[in-house]
């Protein structure tokens, strides 16, 4: 079978899962952090994150990549101005939410790491990936990790964190899709 190197990225946490199906009972998990330093420019944060995919990919060598897809739609907020004179706040601009162009950025660099090396990859949609893991494509954020970590401990996959037991799931979830069922048909 086909190795593949699943990614649940997050500004926090990466988690991250080495898997050969069809045995997840030796499945290889793991997470790193980008923030060493919590006052890290995001040119130095993404610079973790490039040197940690790149470590992965030559360690492990995967056939197939597959990662959580990170919004297509950043959410803007408004800025509060300072009161006014009747006691109400003025808007003052608009900002985005910045963890959602670092998750983009990292996106790329697996992408581009997978591309580089001619591996297949796919990028999947957390809704997709927990209905048909964990049946319910529809679970909040909290839910839905929780929701991992229990399908992992049920499965003797052994995960030290949500961003982990994220990971294990996209890389059991990566075996079913069509790439790479193509893939592996193709080797055989």
């Amino acid at each position: 079978m086909a190795i593949i190197l699943a990614f649940d990225q997050s500004i926090a946490r990466t988690g991250w899962a080495v898997y050969e199906p069809p045995s997840h009972g030796s499945m290889l998990i793991g997470s790193f952090t980008s923030r060493p330093e919590t006052n890290m420019s995001t040119e130095a944060k993404t610079a973790i994150f490039c040197d940690e995919i790149e470590k992965l990919f030559k360690a492990h060598r995967p056939q197939f990549v597959i990662w959580e897809a990170a919004a297509e739609v950043i959410r803007s907020f408004a800025k509060q101005g300072k009161e006014d004179l009747l006691g109400g706040h003025k808007v003052q601009g608009v900002t985005v939410n910045a963890d959602q162009l670092i998750l983009r950025d990292i996106q790329g660099h697996i992408r581009h790491a997978a591309r580089a090396r001619r591996i297949p990859y796919e990028p999947v949609q957390p809704k997709t990936w927990r209905a048909a893991i964990l049946k319910n494509g529809n679970l909040g954020r909290d839910d839905a990790k929780k929701k991992a970590k229990e399908f992992c401990h049920m499965l003797k996959i052994a995960v030290r964190n949500d961003d982990q037991a994220e990971a294990a799931c996209i890389a059991l979830y990566g075996a079913t899709t069509q790439t790479f069922r193509m893939m592996t048909a193709r080797a055989a």
